[in-house]
């Protein structure tokens, strides 16, 4: 049974708990184990195979299982599937599994030529200590200088303990077990780039901090995902790191209005924004706020909706009209990460009648040239009204389709071809109301992705 990585301890600030767990099969004198950490910024989902058995896989920022095997050597391929259902090997090698140590593999860089590092890390360290190296993923010729504060956790009487290089040599250090807080700054700086919140690191415990471009809300921000010996990974967040929020109005009744967000004195306030338009975004601090919708005389249309809003989080206010309740507001989170062969589409559900009677859900279906709706492997069944759901399509053009289920025939409400996801990062497709339209429902689709790559 794994512990979960954070456990959080009520005091003056955050305190975060790292908890070393052990993988998915027992460790032996005469074993060691494999994993696979993804650190290519576009990549696909990424599966491992070993003597070509698939083991697990994972997306951008994770770790697949750690996998357990006898001291020897083997065969390891690195692979995804493409739009075809093909599998598509990336890289092959043969990999030697040691005694009592974690094979680490760290895929990086474009997907389109990544690069992989193997990295050796002990399963254990000594009892009241633990083991800590970094590895620096974040592009070439970024280089960095890391320091650790204990007690009072301030850089001030923060330690240099590591000036890691872009694709760096593994060094593992030893540490007592406790609380620490994290600092890194340029290489040759002392002028803090990121700062962690306070982490207690367990003993007899192996960590690597991968320190990778954080494609969040800031710009030029960095991450840090921390791999142990369990299945995850922990991304531990820069303490100033602010969040963002935009708008968009779906009432048709308003054509113009603007979006406020406020907590206590602070009160934050858009431009006037076109119907069916997203608005500019806020850079908020992460907190809880209190969202209103206003006419273009200021007047209050709704007010009191609550968004909370984390580190490095991007979301998005959408106003609907309820049937029953009048104007509401629901929150989407958005993904900006650079995604380029896999996207995923939060698709909201606007949609409560059809021929003046109540629709309760729907179901979309995303076609490739030549594919039926009945053969669509990217298929949402049965979207509630005002709900919303996530679905992970290839990167392709696609037609898609928006169902209906009326006495067991089933109805296209509305159908859109050539809709295009083939650009980096991922979208929200918002399926809505339109008196305008020759069907009466409209789709608008949104992508959302990092600055950073634009």
């Amino acid at each position: 049974m794994h512990r979960p990585l954070f456990k959080t301890v009520l005091i003056t600030t955050l305190v975060a708990t790292l908890a070393a767990c052990s993988g998915d099969d027992s460790s032996s004198s005469s074993s060691g184990y494999i994993q696979l950490y993804n650190g290519s910024y576009n990549s696909a989902y990424t599966r491992l195979f070993v003597d070509e058995t698939e083991r697990s896989g994972t997306y951008f920022g994770d770790v697949t299982t750690r996998h357990n095997y006898s001291s020897t050597s083997y065969d390891v391929t690195f692979e995804y599937v493409d739009a075809n259902d093909s599998y598509i090997t990336i890289r092959e090698e043969s990999v030697s599994i040691k005694d009592d140590q974690t094979q680490l593999w760290v895929m990086s860089g474009d997907f389109s030529e990544p690069t992989f590092t193997e990295l050796d890390v002990p399963t254990s360290s000594d009892e009241d200590e633990f083991n800590l190296g970094w590895f620096n993923i974040s592009g070439e010729g970024i280089n960095y200088d890391v320091y650790i504060a204990t007690e009072d956790g301030l850089f001030d009487t923060a330690e240099l303990i590591a000036s890691p290089t872009y694709l760096n040599e593994l060094s593992l250090q030893t540490f007592e077990e406790g609380y620490y807080t994290i600092y890194i700054t340029q290489s040759g700086s002392t002028d803090v780039i990121f700062e962690s919140a306070t982490v207690y690191f367990n003993d007899e415990s192996s960590y690597v901090a991968m320190i990778r471009p954080s494609y969040a809300t800031e710009d030029d921000g960095i991450t840090l995902d921390v791999v142990t010996s369990s299945n995850s990974v922990t991304s531990l967040k820069h303490q100033s790191a602010q969040g963002q929020v935009r708008f968009i109005n779906t009432i048709d009744d308003y054509s113009q209005v603007s979006f406020t967000a406020t907590r206590g004195d602070e009160n934050h306030v858009t431009e006037l924004t076109e119907n069916d338009t997203f608005s500019d975004y806020i850079e908020l601090n992460p907190n809880s706020f209190s969202i209103a919708m206003m006419d273009e005389a200021g007047t209050s249309i709704v007010d009191n909706y609550l968004l909370t809003l984390e580190r490095e989080q991007s979301n998005v206010g959408i106003f609907y009209n309820d049937k029953d309740y009048g104007p509401r507001m629901l929150t989407v989170v958005e993904s900006l990460t650079p995604s380029s062969y896999t996207h995923n589409v939060t698709v909201v559900n606007l949609l409560d009648t059809y021929a003046g009677q109540d629709i309760t859900d729907v179901d979309i279906a995303f076609t490739l040239d030549g594919e039926t709706v009945d053969d669509a492997s990217n298929y949402i069944d049965s979207l509630d009204q005002y709900g919303q759901e996530d679905e992970v399509v290839d990167n392709e053009v696609y037609t898609t389709y928006v169902l209906y289920e009326d006495n067991g025939q089933q109805i296209v409400l509305m159908q859109q071809g050539d809709m295009d996801f083939t650009q980096e990062g991922n979208y929200i497709l918002i399926l809505e109301h339109d008196e305008t339209s020759s069907t009466g429902f409209k789709m608008t689709l949104e992508r959302t992705v990092t600055d950073s790559v634009e």
